[in-house]
Protein backbone atom coordinates (compact mmCIF):
# COMPACT_ATOMS: atom_id res chain seq x y z
CA UNK A 1 0.00 0.00 0.00
CA UNK A 2 0.84 3.58 -0.38
CA UNK A 3 -0.33 6.83 -0.54
CA UNK A 4 -2.11 7.13 -3.63
CA UNK A 5 -3.86 4.05 -3.06
CA UNK A 6 -4.82 5.26 0.76
CA UNK A 7 -6.29 8.31 -1.11
CA UNK A 8 -8.33 6.35 -3.59
CA UNK A 9 -9.66 4.45 -1.29
CA UNK A 10 -10.94 7.12 1.46
CA UNK A 11 -12.33 9.19 -1.55
CA UNK A 12 -14.59 6.61 -2.88
CA UNK A 13 -15.11 5.04 1.10
CA UNK A 14 -16.03 9.11 2.25
CA UNK A 15 -19.20 8.86 -0.49
CA UNK A 16 -21.12 6.23 1.53
CA UNK A 17 -19.68 7.22 4.69
CA UNK A 18 -19.70 9.75 7.10
CA UNK A 19 -16.69 8.84 9.58
CA UNK A 20 -13.77 6.94 8.70
CA UNK A 21 -11.03 5.75 10.99
CA UNK A 22 -7.13 5.72 10.53
CA UNK A 23 -5.74 2.69 13.41
CA UNK A 24 -3.91 4.21 15.61
CA UNK A 25 -3.88 8.04 14.05
CA UNK A 26 -7.86 9.48 13.91
CA UNK A 27 -10.29 10.08 12.32
CA UNK A 28 -11.91 11.41 9.11
CA UNK A 29 -14.63 13.18 8.91
CA UNK A 30 -17.18 14.67 6.44
CA UNK A 31 -20.19 17.02 6.31
CA UNK A 32 -22.24 18.44 3.34
CA UNK A 33 -21.14 21.48 2.01
CA UNK A 34 -23.69 23.60 -0.44
CA UNK A 35 -22.18 24.83 -3.55
CA UNK A 36 -20.62 28.26 -3.18
CA UNK A 37 -17.78 30.60 -5.24
CA UNK A 38 -14.48 30.79 -5.40
CA UNK A 39 -12.56 32.99 -3.65
CA UNK A 40 -12.22 35.32 -7.09
CA UNK A 41 -15.86 34.83 -7.49
CA UNK A 42 -15.25 33.21 -10.64
CA UNK A 43 -16.30 29.57 -10.38
CA UNK A 44 -19.21 27.88 -8.75
CA UNK A 45 -18.52 24.49 -6.90
CA UNK A 46 -21.11 22.69 -7.16
CA UNK A 47 -22.27 20.93 -3.36
CA UNK A 48 -20.32 18.02 -2.17
CA UNK A 49 -18.48 17.30 1.45
CA UNK A 50 -16.42 18.65 3.78
CA UNK A 51 -13.69 16.57 5.10
CA UNK A 52 -11.74 16.62 8.21
CA UNK A 53 -9.79 15.29 10.69
CA UNK A 54 -9.78 14.40 14.56
CA UNK A 55 -5.95 12.91 15.82
CA UNK A 56 -6.93 9.96 18.37
CA UNK A 57 -4.20 7.33 18.95
CA UNK A 58 -6.85 4.96 20.29
CA UNK A 59 -8.94 5.38 16.80
CA UNK A 60 -9.96 1.85 15.36
CA UNK A 61 -11.21 0.03 12.75
CA UNK A 62 -11.27 -2.28 10.18
CA UNK A 63 -13.40 -0.07 7.21
CA UNK A 64 -10.49 0.83 5.16
CA UNK A 65 -8.83 -2.52 5.54
CA UNK A 66 -12.17 -4.68 4.34
CA UNK A 67 -12.44 -1.94 1.81
CA UNK A 68 -9.31 -2.56 0.90
CA UNK A 69 -9.66 -6.81 0.46
CA UNK A 70 -12.45 -6.45 -1.74
CA UNK A 71 -10.87 -4.17 -4.24
CA UNK A 72 -7.44 -6.15 -4.11
CA UNK A 73 -8.78 -9.66 -4.24
CA UNK A 74 -7.08 -10.03 -1.02
CA UNK A 75 -7.76 -11.91 2.13
CA UNK A 76 -8.71 -9.68 5.35
CA UNK A 77 -6.09 -10.47 7.35
CA UNK A 78 -3.30 -9.55 4.49
CA UNK A 79 -5.26 -6.58 3.99
CA UNK A 80 -5.04 -5.74 7.52
CA UNK A 81 -1.66 -6.36 8.15
CA UNK A 82 -0.42 -3.89 5.23
CA UNK A 83 -2.74 -0.96 6.20
CA UNK A 84 -1.51 -1.71 9.79
CA UNK A 85 2.23 -1.42 8.65
CA UNK A 86 1.46 1.42 5.96
CA UNK A 87 -0.55 3.25 9.20
CA UNK A 88 2.75 2.88 11.50
CA UNK A 89 5.56 4.32 8.72
CA UNK A 90 2.37 7.27 7.75
CA UNK A 91 2.34 8.03 11.27
CA UNK A 92 6.11 8.65 11.84
CA UNK A 93 6.59 10.34 8.26
CA UNK A 94 3.64 13.01 9.45
CA UNK A 95 5.78 13.63 12.44
CA UNK A 96 9.40 13.79 11.06
CA UNK A 97 8.12 16.00 7.78
CA UNK A 98 5.00 17.38 9.40
CA UNK A 99 3.37 16.98 5.81
CA UNK A 100 1.94 14.35 4.17
CA UNK A 101 0.23 15.07 0.67
CA UNK A 102 -2.99 13.13 0.34
CA UNK A 103 -3.79 12.85 -3.53
CA UNK A 104 -7.25 14.65 -4.43
CA UNK A 105 -7.95 14.90 -0.71
CA UNK A 106 -5.30 17.42 0.69
CA UNK A 107 -2.30 17.52 3.17
CA UNK A 108 -1.67 15.80 6.37
CA UNK A 109 0.17 17.99 8.48
CA UNK A 110 1.61 17.79 12.21
CA UNK A 111 2.45 20.99 14.60
CA UNK A 112 5.35 20.96 16.78
CA UNK A 113 3.79 19.26 19.75
CA UNK A 114 3.04 16.43 17.77
CA UNK A 115 -0.62 17.18 16.88
CA UNK A 116 -1.74 16.07 13.52
CA UNK A 117 -4.88 17.62 11.34
CA UNK A 118 -6.12 18.00 8.06
CA UNK A 119 -5.92 20.59 5.49
CA UNK A 120 -8.71 20.27 2.46
CA UNK A 121 -7.32 21.15 -1.28
CA UNK A 122 -8.55 24.69 -1.75
CA UNK A 123 -10.92 24.09 -4.51
CA UNK A 124 -13.23 23.25 -1.68
CA UNK A 125 -15.02 20.91 -4.25
CA UNK A 126 -14.15 17.84 -2.66
CA UNK A 127 -15.31 14.84 -4.29
CA UNK A 128 -18.78 17.01 -5.36
CA UNK A 129 -16.99 14.83 -8.86
CA UNK A 130 -18.39 11.82 -7.33
CA UNK A 131 -21.71 13.36 -7.32
CA UNK A 132 -22.07 13.44 -11.27
CA UNK A 133 -21.36 17.43 -10.65
CA UNK A 134 -18.31 19.87 -11.99
CA UNK A 135 -17.15 23.13 -10.66
CA UNK A 136 -18.10 26.03 -13.56
CA UNK A 137 -16.18 28.94 -14.73
CA UNK A 138 -18.19 32.58 -14.72
CA UNK A 139 -16.91 33.68 -17.76
CA UNK A 140 -17.90 37.65 -18.67
CA UNK A 141 -20.35 38.49 -21.12
CA UNK A 142 -18.94 41.01 -23.60
CA UNK A 143 -21.64 43.51 -24.58
CA UNK A 144 -20.98 44.58 -28.61
CA UNK A 145 -19.95 48.37 -29.30
CA UNK A 146 -21.11 50.16 -32.35
CA UNK A 147 -18.51 52.34 -33.40
CA UNK A 148 -19.71 55.56 -35.68
CA UNK A 149 -19.01 55.39 -39.52
CA UNK A 150 -16.03 57.36 -40.04
CA UNK A 151 -15.97 59.79 -43.27
CA UNK A 152 -13.85 59.89 -45.61
CA UNK A 153 -13.19 63.67 -45.58
CA UNK A 154 -13.45 65.74 -41.89
CA UNK A 155 -16.06 67.78 -41.09
CA UNK A 156 -15.57 71.13 -40.58
CA UNK A 157 -16.18 72.03 -37.32
CA UNK A 158 -19.63 73.73 -36.73
CA UNK A 159 -18.90 77.45 -34.57
CA UNK A 160 -20.95 77.60 -31.38
CA UNK A 161 -23.62 79.90 -31.12
CA UNK A 162 -23.30 83.31 -29.70
CA UNK A 163 -24.91 83.32 -26.02
CA UNK A 164 -26.17 86.36 -25.00
CA UNK A 165 -26.47 86.56 -21.16
CA UNK A 166 -29.89 87.51 -19.17
CA UNK A 167 -27.86 90.06 -17.61
CA UNK A 168 -26.59 91.75 -20.66
CA UNK A 169 -30.08 92.24 -21.73
CA UNK A 170 -31.04 93.24 -18.85
CA UNK A 171 -28.96 95.87 -18.58
CA UNK A 172 -29.62 96.88 -22.26
CA UNK A 173 -33.00 97.11 -21.44
CA UNK A 174 -32.66 99.47 -18.38
CA UNK A 175 -30.27 101.71 -20.61
CA UNK A 176 -32.93 102.05 -23.66
CA UNK A 177 -35.52 103.36 -21.20
CA UNK A 178 -33.57 105.97 -19.75
CA UNK A 179 -32.82 107.59 -22.78
CA UNK A 180 -36.50 107.25 -23.87
CA UNK A 181 -37.43 109.10 -20.42
CA UNK A 182 -35.02 111.94 -21.13
CA UNK A 183 -35.92 112.52 -24.98
CA UNK A 184 -39.27 112.55 -23.18
CA UNK A 185 -38.23 115.15 -20.97
CA UNK A 186 -36.50 116.98 -23.15
CA UNK A 187 -39.13 117.23 -25.30
CA UNK A 188 -41.24 118.61 -23.04
CA UNK A 189 -38.96 121.20 -22.13
CA UNK A 190 -38.54 122.35 -25.74
CA UNK A 191 -42.61 122.33 -26.50
CA UNK A 192 -43.07 124.36 -22.96
CA UNK A 193 -40.31 127.00 -24.17
CA UNK A 194 -41.53 127.48 -27.82
CA UNK A 195 -45.16 128.07 -25.85
CA UNK A 196 -43.99 130.58 -23.63
CA UNK A 197 -41.90 132.62 -26.49
CA UNK A 198 -44.86 132.05 -28.46
CA UNK A 199 -47.21 133.77 -25.87
CA UNK A 200 -44.74 136.50 -25.24
CA UNK A 201 -44.70 137.47 -28.09
CA UNK A 202 -48.75 137.56 -28.73
CA UNK A 203 -49.13 139.26 -25.14
CA UNK A 204 -51.04 136.77 -23.97
CA UNK A 205 -48.23 135.49 -21.51
CA UNK A 206 -49.21 138.83 -19.36
CA UNK A 207 -53.03 138.01 -19.59
CA UNK A 208 -51.36 134.26 -17.86
CA UNK A 209 -49.60 135.83 -15.57
CA UNK A 210 -51.18 139.13 -14.35
CA UNK A 211 -55.05 139.80 -13.05
CA UNK A 212 -56.68 142.94 -15.69
CA UNK A 213 -56.49 145.74 -12.81
CA UNK A 214 -52.33 144.71 -12.79
CA UNK A 215 -52.70 144.57 -16.63
CA UNK A 216 -54.80 148.13 -16.42
CA UNK A 217 -52.04 149.54 -14.57
CA UNK A 218 -48.98 148.66 -16.41
CA UNK A 219 -50.82 150.13 -19.56
CA UNK A 220 -51.21 153.66 -17.81
CA UNK A 221 -47.51 153.36 -16.63
CA UNK A 222 -46.54 152.85 -20.06
CA UNK A 223 -48.42 155.72 -21.70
Amino acid sequence: MDVNLLSRLLKELIIDNDRISLPGMGYFRTEPMPAYFSEDGKTIYPPSKRISFKADERAAGDMISRYYAAVSGIDAATAATELETFLRQLKYTLSDRKNIELPGLGRLRCTLEGNAYFVAEQDGGVFGQAFGFEPVTLKPVKTAVQEEPRSAEPQPEKPEPVQVSAAADVKSGKAGRIWFIVLGIAAAIIVAAVILVTLGRSGHLDSLIYSDEELELIQQQGL
